[in-house]
């Protein structure tokens, strides 16, 4: 009995440690600066692979309320017509054909797209992010009035089924990185989106100074830390969205496998714990509904039975906020969770033995250097 009552507490604590990771989801604030008095900006794309992409955020960067970009395409070793696209398209190419030894490739695409700009802003996007006509508008928005580096998690767009599968991934990160705290302690910042000025990116050291990590994006925010400069990280909606991992399945799952185990390392330790408590209730309810239905103990079955619906009704409010997320994956998110629980294993177990991991063609070794 004494070991059900502490499986009990833990799960409720778990519980509500969700009121405390997920209290608010900040979006970029409204604003109604001169659009005749803005610094340049040159948007910098790393691609790799791209040409189903590309077309679309190129359609949107020209429907921009904002003018006078500097588009800047890097094609990093693709094997598809990503760089014909870009040319097709007005954009500045750069070609990479190789890259140096401990870069990983997009850290090096993003630091020869910086290189070569010219505008005073550097707003790094990846080629699935999707854009409103206000969306550069509202970056730079933000930008003026936090007088700071700007970083967005898109609201994430699904159409097939296997894409419901980064759910978990999505709320996790989120709560790992904490954007959503009372007070965000936003520990890195979100690689599809990233507005910062030259003097801040040159001052951090660029991505030259997280050239060999996984996760450029977390690790470039530290540096900022590191060198006394802030951030701020917003949640985004219709207006800033992305496609994650829409190649297939077995992309979803290199994906995240990539990041999973090295962003857990990044995680402070207080941060750490209320992740891992909100995981362990989430997991540990539908394990006691099957236990206690098996043990035929009809009292615990309708507590855990209860406790199922309010995080079916905890995590319909959360997914819709990041997300196009379907009903389905939330009544069966114990499905999502098994996949979710296996990638952060296999992560760990390749980030512990120093094993490679596969992305984009590439292999990507997972031990990485200390950021300089």
């Amino acid at each position: 009995m004494t070991f059900i009552i502490i499986e009990f507490v833990i799960v409720l604590v778990g519980l509500a440690t969700t009121i405390i990771l997920f209290y608010r989801f900040p979006t970029l604030p409204e604003g109604n600066e001169n659009p005749s008095n803005y610094p340049s900006i040159s948007v910098i794309i790393p691609a790799r692979n791209e040409e189903h992409n590309l077309p679309l955020l190129f359609a949107d960067l020209s429907a921009q309320t904002l003018p006078d970009l500097e588009i800047i395409c890097i094609d990093d070793e693709s094997m598809d017509s990503t760089g014909q696209i870009a040319l097709e398209n007005g954009a500045k190419l750069i070609t990479l054909r190789s890259k140096p030894d401990g870069w990983t490739g997009k850290s090096w695409a993003c630091q020869n797209g910086a290189d070569a700009a010219t505008g005073e802003l550097l707003l790094f996007l990846d080629a699935d992010v999707r854009l409103e006509p206000d969306g550069i508008r509202k970056l730079l928005s933000a930008y003026l009035q936090q007088g700071c580096t700007i970083s967005v998690q898109p609201y994430h767009r699904t159409e097939k089924m296997f894409e419901q599968f980064s759910m978990m991934f999505n709320l996790v990160q989120l709560a790992a990185n904490g954007t959503a705290l009372p007070r965000p302690c936003n520990i890195g910042l979100y690689g599809p989106v990233i507005l910062i000025s030259r003097q801040d990116y040159e001052k951090a050291g660029g991505h030259e100074s997280v050239k060999a990590s996984v996760i450029d994006d977390v690790s470039l925010g530290l540096q900022l830390k590191k060198a006394g400069l802030p951030f701020r990280v917003y949640i985004g909606n219709h207006e800033i969205s992305f496609r994650m991992y829409a190649d297939g399945m077995l992309s979803l799952l290199q994906g995240w496998v990539k990041n999973m185990a090295t962003g857990a390392a990044k995680t402070p330790i207080p941060v750490f714990i209320m992740v891992f408590l909100w995981i362990a209730s989430l997991t540990s309810v539908p394990l006691q509904i099957v236990k206690f239905t098996i043990l035929m103990n009809w009292f615990w079955l309708m507590i855990y039975s209860i406790l199922y619906l309010v995080w079916l009704f905890l995590l319909t409010i959360l997914t819709r906020r990041i997300g196009k997320f379907q009903l389905w994956a939330v009544l069966f998110y114990p499905i999502l969770m098994s996949l979710f629980l296996g990638v952060v294993l296999v992560s760990a177990l390749k980030k512990l033995f120093r094993l490679k991991v596969k992305w984009k063609g590439r292999s990507i070794r997972t031990a990485e250097k200390p950021c300089e």
